[in-house]
């Protein structure tokens, strides 16, 4: 199975593909989001490949796209050419919205509708209010309408009755509930796209050729259904459109990308970017390397100067978007999740070190940028660029390090015995409660589990929709986030910085917990090598925008060559 981003007039949907050659578009509804559906999809039915939509809002398709009928069913089946289907499944919510898609992909001419007594009941109630709350309560709300709609039947949240879908696993449902939560504002948009897509007129073109419904009793096997799309794969009939259709729109196979291809992201992180940065588009890809699928962001020209942004652990490079925006007006900057972080595959769930992961970045250096880089590096990140430049100075121009960990031994055994608590998902969410607690504990204290006057932080705890971001991040890694955050913990700083042989500057701003170890880094630190305080931490929230500015300045000023 694989990732894939789709380019449509609405932004970039993304799409998990099971196959080379899908018969079958997939759109789930409210109990599903794309890859664990499609990892479902895979385990049951692997001779017969389908493609697994993430629905725009949700996960990494564009949020724009969900704010009416039109526009989503226009991206989708933008998705649906692209990907060469000639049937289109919607599962529950999806049902109508399928219809509409199929209505619109000329060749298309078969439907199937999964368990549509979801949707009938949705019409008769409001959207649930997922909007981001102080107290994180939330994501809670949201594990338990994903986890009920498996559960119960639609419309009747009391009596779970036999003939139902088993459960997914805990870990299959946490991937749904975060894919929903990374665009929280939009759930409200998409839940009127569903219940208003009967009423597109392309959603009466096509009757469907099987409904599978467990008969009001719950939520219809994976397997029950993949068997009426079994029958989809391989040379599709073609019966004639109703007479009394709209006409069918044209999208020609011409105007959609055949290979992997990035995607428009929603503004996140920090509510401010550096000045006159606020527009750039920042875009979506994964990159197939050695070791599994690397999800990157990417933003500006590619023929400027290649520079590969590393993010903090936990969580992703969603962080460090504003930054991008402020560099790529000098940079194409490439952001990779680590392997094992954010969007990216978790190939290793045993302790890594830096090198392994110097290694992952300076192949998505070679594939994606093609030579030389530059890096720009944060917390984890800056040991993975200093590991990087030590090992591959052929691949690396100039670096900037922003605060390395360098700690007393002492202080590095506590942290890895406190710091790294286990984050499992379980039947009932409370790794949510766990995360949001953490994430927000991180901004107060330093360390996190200290929670004492004495290790108060001057900072002050995020808005919360910055807040849902940071733990979004945090929860997107997952089980393995704790991997490149011990190992950067691990990791010798003072003595690998002496073999630092590229041109660098390192750096930390006054906010930041890692400023004090400038010192210590400047003792160990090779001659040339710049040490500078910085006005800002750009991707902390709160930061004042002037500072921002001159911070990110201060960057691409050492990055061009001056010092």
């Amino acid at each position: 199975m694989r990732g894939d981003y789709i380019d449509t007039g609405h932004g970039q949907i993304r799409v998990w593909l099971t196959g080379d050659r899908p018969g079958v578009l997939v759109l789930p509804g409210i109990r599903w989001s794309g890859r664990p559906l499609a990892e479902e999809a895979a385990l049951e039915a692997p001779d017969h490949p389908v493609a697994v939509a993430d629905l725009p809002g949700v996960g990494g398709s564009a949020p724009g796209a969900a704010a009416g009928v039109g526009p989503a069913a226009d991206a989708l089946a933008e998705v649906a050419a692209a990907v060469g289907v000639h049937t289109v499944a919607g599962l529950d919510m999806s049902c109508a919205l399928a219809a509409a898609v199929a209505g619109r992909v000329p060749g298309c001419r078969e439907l199937v509708a999964v368990d549509p007594g979801y949707l009938v009941a949705a019409r008769e109630t409001p959207p649930p209010d997922l909007a981001p709350r102080a107290d994180g309560t939330h994501l809670p709300r949201l594990w338990q309408l994903v986890r009920d709609a498996h559960l119960f039947p639609p419309g009747a949240p009391r009596s779970a009755v036999p003939g139902r879908a088993e459960l997914p696993s805990p870990a299959a449902l946490d991937r749904t509930v975060v894919a929903f939560a990374e665009h929280p504002e939009g759930f409200a948009a998409l839940w009127q796209t569903w219940c208003r897509a009967a009423e597109d007129p392309f959603a009466g073109a096509l009757p469907p050729t099987a409904t599978v419904d467990s008969g009001g009793t719950g939520p219809s096997p994976v397997s029950r259904w993949l068997g009426k799309l079994s029958r989809a794969h391989g040379r599709p009939p073609a019966p004639a459109a109703p007479a009394s259709a709209p006409e069918r729109r044209t999208l020609p196979l011409a105007d959609a990308p055949s290979g992997p291809v990035s995607s428009g992201a929603a503004v996140c992180g920090a509510p401010h970017g550096p000045s006159g940065a606020r527009d750039t588009e920042v875009r979506r890809e994964f990159l197939t390397t050695s070791i599994g699928q690397v999800h990157l962001r990417v933003a500006g020209d590619p023929a400027a100067p290649p520079l590969v942004a590393l993010h903090s652990a936990p969580g992703s490079a969603n962080l460090l978007e504003p930054l991008m925006r402020g560099l790529s007006g000098d940079f194409h900057v490439i952001a990779p999740d680590y392997p094992g972080n954010g969007q990216s595959d978790k190939p290793w769930r045993d302790p890594v070190d830096i090198g392994r992961l110097a290694d992952a970045v300076a192949e998505v250096a070679e594939r994606r940028a093609g030579g030389p880089v530059h890096l720009w590096g944060t917390h984890t990140g800056a040991v993975i660029a200093l590991e990087m430049a030590v090992r591959r100075p052929d691949l690396v121009g100039r670096a900037v390090l922003e605060a390395p960990p360098l700690l007393p031994p002492e202080f590095t055994a506590d942290i890895l015995e406190h710091y790294l608590p286990p984050l499992r998902a379980d039947r009932f969410g409370s790794h949510l409660v766990q995360a949001w607690g953490m994430r927000r504990d991180m901004f107060l204290f330093w360390p996190w589990y200290r929670d004492r006057t004495a290790a108060s932080r001057p900072l002050r705890v995020p808005r919360a929709r910055e807040l849902h971001d940071w733990t979004v991040g945090l929860l997107q890694s997952g089980p393995t986030y704790h991997l490149s955050y011990a190992a950067a913990f691990r990791y010798p700083t003072r003595e690998r910085l002496p073999e630092l042989a590229v041109p660098a500057l390192i750096c930390a701003g006054p906010d930041d917990m890692l400023a004090d170890n400038l010192p210590d880094l400047r003792a160990a630190a090779p001659d040339g090598t710049v040490i500078d305080t910085t006005p800002a931490t750009c991707w902390y929230p709160d930061q004042d925008p002037a500072a921002v500015d001159a911070t990110v300045r201060r960057y691409i000023d050492f990055l061009a060559g001056a010092r």
